[in-house]
């Protein structure tokens, strides 16, 4: 009876969909940390703070990353989208950014009175 083959940690291949922006960059295993940092000219530490959060980065970034993995940027961003739409937390900062920035439409100034 042959026993079925367990994997620590399955590799990713086309038909699986990534979960993460981190997932999609890394898919086919061919890039480092590094090339990523070079290529959009940023720091190891802002590097990781946008693969946490991708949403921060610009649409020419994403455009670059996209060109780059060789992958459709209409995919890029709707994993970018899915994962900046499970992040609650940042949902909350979002919602609270938009309340007080529309806070003059939604309640006018008053003229000033003479005197």
């Amino acid at each position: 009876m042959e026993q079925p083959v367990l994997l620590l940690s399955p590799r990713m291949d086309s038909t699986t969909p990534p979960l993460t922006f981190s997932q999609l960059l890394r898919e086919d295993n061919k890039f480092t940390e590094r090339d990523f940092m070079k290529v959009l000219g940023i720091s190891h530490t802002k590097l990781k703070r946008l693969e946490a959060d991708p949403s921060f980065f610009t649409v020419h970034d994403l455009l670059v990353l996209a060109q780059l993995i060789d992958k459709p940027i209409s995919k890029v961003m709707a994993v970018v989208l899915e994962q900046a739409a499970q992040d609650t937390q940042a949902v909350q900062q979002r919602e609270e950014a938009v309340k007080q920035a529309a806070g003059r439409k939604y309640s006018p100034r008053k003229p000033k009175q003479e005197s």
